[in-house]
């Protein structure tokens, strides 16, 4: 697993190593799930089969990773499902993410997520991309 949960004595928080961009922000929206929805194995398979694409841009990439994680969160309150993320592409200049995906029924809720923070964020893109970052649950 790429990813770990780790502990805080509020909130909740995950850390994520990945060989790239592209996949860190993947495997944080699967963390994401995994903790909030208790829902990972079965995401890719209990999909609709229509795709939908998401812009989301930022100044840099923390304020790129909580837009991410947060548009996630707006999505499930909203619409009650998942977007599950197929492809993701972080582009440098200007700097954004363009992701492909799918949407997925939800479930349940195991842990209500209220927003991803900037409280104790670490995003690095070398030498390996790694991200620590808190839900405030």
């Amino acid at each position: 697993m790429p990813w770990k949960e780790i502990e805080h004595t509020a909130d909740v928080g995950f850390e994520v190593k990945a060989a790239s961009l592209d996949e860190l922000f993947l495997e944080a929206a699967l963390a994401l799930y995994a903790l909030g929805y208790g829902e990972t194995e079965e995401l890719r398979e209990n999909y609709e089969k229509r795709k939908e694409i998401l812009q989301i841009e930022g100044i840099d990439l923390e304020e790129l990773v909580v837009s991410w994680l947060n548009e996630l969160i707006f999505i499930v309150e909203t619409r009650h499902v998942l977007f599950v993320p197929t492809s993701v592409h972080v582009i440098a200049e200007p700097l954004h993410i363009t992701v492909e995906g799918v949407l997925s029924e939800r479930h349940g809720v195991r842990l209500p997520v209220k927003s991803a923070t900037y409280g104790g964020l670490v995003i690095r893109r070398y030498p390996d991309p790694f991200l620590r970052i808190f839900l405030d649950v």
